[in-house]
């Protein structure tokens, strides 16, 4: 979080982007803390649901199925 004009913004992590053997992958989080995976070669046009967001160790969001995080994408909270 910082302040903006006398306000607290607070931004939250809403993705992950995850990079290996010449292909992405992504973990979308939703409003709700939930954490949904994307790959297009496999999952097609849908997300598997990974649980809640909270319980995640920093260590599991650093790599995801073999692929290593590349970006983190933040949005603000609370608007």
């Amino acid at each position: 979080k910082f302040e903006q004009k006398g306000e607290t913004v607070v931004l939250g992590v809403r993705g992950l982007i995850y990079h290996g053997d010449f292909h992405f992958t992504s973990r979308i989080i939703g409003n709700d803390g939930m954490v949904w995976y994307h790959d297009g070669m496999t999952t097609g046009s849908s997300c598997e649901n990974e649980g809640d967001f909270d319980k995640f160790s920093s260590r599991k969001l650093l790599k995801c199925k073999g692929k290593k995080l590349i970006l983190v994408v933040y949005a603000r909270v609370g608007l």
